[in-house]
């Protein structure tokens, strides 16, 4: 909390109220100091007066006790009041019976401790008291029990508090003057120095150089400033320079790329055409023997031509694959908001209207909804729905989940799974964990899958075990 609200003055305000501080702080500690040393020295000085004033008294007390001169008592117990400090004064005999006091109309004063032995001399909380013993020639004639108010000292000191203030408020306000003064003098340059800083930003210009206008370590740092806006606007011009060449190259590049996808695009239709009229033909030509040479041919004979028909049928499926794949690499990406749970569940009942012998159990999360391209994240999703559709065909209870935890999506089922060992094999083109005879596919479905989800910057993964099932995870950007 401390640390926000300081962050909220300028410099000048902070350098100020530092050096305010500083002064304010020294002042204040050597006034404690002068305080407490004062204070001592007072206590002292009035212990001191009372000692004095105890031992003239005792000198006159002796002969006065010695002879039970009352009189002469009293007049020493006034005497010994004369001075405004002394509040109490009293004597007592030999025998501790209390012989005068310094309040004679009253027999039994409350001020006068008895028995005397009990007083304890020293400072107390708002007085002094001190007891001396009264002898003569060794022999015990009395004792003296005098105390003192520390009114004196305590004025002395009030005095003392208000001179410290009067000299704290005197030495703040010229401290004040004097740090306004210096901070102007001090932050002239380091106030330029950001001015400069300013209209270099905001003006993006490294051109311009900050003001030297002292040669102590602010003008060292406006040097150190300008050496860095040099380098900075050699890099920037080189930058620039290479940002231009680099858009060249660019420009260059792209009309290459777009020529290559162009005599791309004419070469996947050329191979489609191409290799789609001798497979057909093939085809055409293996179901006519097969119709009209059916009783010429023996069993071993048809099925040699059922294996062609299956070769060149397959044959088509990758070339369809192929082109689907590179459609999916070249096609232009429109990013739109696109309900997925409602895509799957429409993928899903293709899936269902085309196997109406398999029982399913589907859960597809409510509220997908995602920024993508439509067509390729159907193409994505269909996929991988396919896959999941597939691969627990062989399950009692076939089951396949879809939905979103924490922006990370994924398609679950129950089916044959996989060995994590060979994981990093899934993505690649023609690339398969399972042989044509477990399970059909050409290899290239999720490699299609992967293309449309990094086309989108994210990122897929899957997690299985054999036997166990298969999650596949994929983000969107």
């Amino acid at each position: 909390m401390m640390h926000g609200f300081w962050q909220r003055f300028s410099f000048k305000q902070k350098l100020t109220l530092m050096m305010l501080f500083t002064i304010a702080s020294g002042v204040v500690l050597i006034g404690l100091f002068f305080v407490i040393y004062e204070r001592s020295h007072m206590r002292d000085q009035l212990e001191h007066e009372i000692d004095v004033v105890s031992r003239v008294a005792i000198g006159q007390l002796s002969a006065a006790l010695m002879f039970d001169d009352a009189r002469t008592l009293q007049e020493s117990v006034n005497n010994l009041r004369f001075d405004s400090t002394v509040e109490v004064a009293c004597i007592y005999g030999a025998n501790g019976e209390l012989k005068v006091h310094s309040f004679p109309g009253d027999n039994t004063p409350a001020e006068c401790p008895v028995p005397p032995d009990s007083v304890v001399s020293g400072f107390h909380d708002d007085y002094y008291q001190v007891r001396k013993t009264i002898y003569m020639d060794d022999t015990h004639l009395g004792t003296l029990y005098v105390r003192a108010n520390l009114e004196y000292v305590e004025q002395h000191m009030r005095r003392y508090i208000y001179m410290m203030l009067t000299a704290l408020a005197v030495i703040s306000v010229v401290s004040l003057l004097v740090a306004l003064w210096l901070q102007q003098v001090i932050t002239h340059s380091i106030i330029r120095l950001a001015e400069t800083a300013g209209r270099i930003a905001r003006q993006n210009d490294y051109s311009l150089r900050a003001e030297k206008t002292s040669e102590d370590e602010i003008g060292e740092t406006v040097d150190a400033f300008n050496q860095m806006l040099a380098v900075i606007e050699r890099s920037d011009k080189e930058l620039k320079q290479n940002k231009a060449e680099l858009e060249s190259i660019v420009g260059e590049r792209t009309a290459e790329l777009r020529t290559a996808n162009r005599e791309l695009e004419a070469f996947s239709y050329s191979v489609s055409h191409d290799l789609r009229s001798p497979l057909r033909a093939i085809d055409g030509f293996s179901q006519a023997l097969l119709e009209e040479y059916d009783n010429v041919l023996d069993d071993v004979g048809k099925g040699y031509l059922d294996r062609v028909r299956s070769a060149t049928q397959r044959m088509g499926l990758l070339i369809d694959s192929l082109l689907r794949l590179s459609r999916v690499t070249r096609q232009e990406i429109q990013l739109e908001p696109t309900d997925l749970s409602a895509m799957a569940r429409d993928i899903v009942r293709e899936l269902q209207e085309e196997y109406p012998n398999r029982k399913v159990e589907v859960e597809i999360q409510d509220g997908l909804v995602a920024s993508c391209d439509a067509k390729l994240m159907r193409i994505a999703l269909t996929n991988l729905i396919d896959n999941a559709w597939k691969y627990s065909a062989r399950q009692p209870i076939a089951s396949v989940a879809v939905g979103c935890n924490e922006k990370v999506y994924f398609v679950r089922d129950n089916g044959a799974g996989f060995d994590m060992r060979y994981a990093d094999k899934l993505f690649g083109a023609f690339q398969r964990l399972h042989t044509k005879e477990e399970f059909e596919g050409t290899g290239i479905g999720l490699a299609t899958v992967a293309r449309v989800i990094h086309r989108h910057s994210g990122d897929i993964w899957a997690e299985s075990e054999p036997g166990k099932g298969a999650t596949f995870y994929f983000t969107l950007a």
